[in-house]
C-alpha cells in the first residue's frame, strides 16, 4: 500500500507517543516540505520522524505542487502532489481544504482520528478515551460530538 502523509498526523501521533504504530502500514512517504515542517521547528515529533527509517522523504520539483500552492500550505500542497505522482492509495491529511483537494483528485484521505480508529480496531490502541484526551491536551481540536462518536465506534 502506497501512503503519503502530511505533517499533522505525524506530529500528533508523535505527541501522544504512538508514531511507531503507523509503521504497521509499511513505508510512508513524505515530501521534503513536510519533513522540514516537522523537523525544522523543534515541533513534537521532530526526533521521532528524523529517526523513523520507515518514513521516506521525497524531494519534489517546485512546479509539481504549484497547482495547490495558492490555497494550501507548502506541506499540504507537496503531499497531494506526491500522492498523485506516486499514485498513492492513501494520503494522511487533517486540513479540510487539503482533504477536499486530494479527494477531488481521487485520492483516498484519512486523518488523525481515522487512523486512531483503524489502530484501535487492530488492537494497537487499548483505551480510546485516554488517547483522545491526550490528543486534546496536545492541541488537537475536536467537537464534543465528534469526541463522543469516536468513543461509540
Amino acid at each position: 500500500m502506497k501512503i503519503v502523509s502530511n505533517s499533522s498526523p505525524l506530529i500528533f501521533f508523535s505527541a501522544i507517543g504512538v508514531l511507531d504504530i503507523l509503521s504497521d502500514f509499511g513505508d510512508i512517504s513524505i515530501p521534503k516540505a513536510v519533513y522540514d515542517e516537522v523537523t525544522g521547528n523543534d515541533l513534537k515529533g521532530s526526533n521521532e520522524v528524523k529517526h523513523a527509517d520507515w518514513i521516506k522523504v521525497v524531494e519534489l520539483e517546485d512546479y509539481e505542487s504549484l497547482a495547490f500552492s495558492s490555497v494550501l500550505d507548502a506541506g499540504e500542497a507537496q503531499a497531494i502532489a506526491l500522492a498523485i505522482k506516486q499514485n498513492a492509495d492513501l494520503i494522511l491529511l487533517d486540513d479540510l481544504a487539503g482533504r477536499r483537494a486530494a479527494t477531488a483528485y481521487g485520492i483516498e484521505v484519512m486523518g488523525t482520528l481515522g487512523l486512531l480508529k483503524v489502530m484501535y480496531r487492530r488492537g494497537r490502541i487499548e483505551n480510546m478515551k485516554d488517547v483522545l484526551d491526550e490528543l486534546q491536551k496536545q492541541g488537537f481540536w475536536m467537537s464534543a460530538d465528534l469526541y463522543n462518536r469516536m468513543l461509540e465506534d
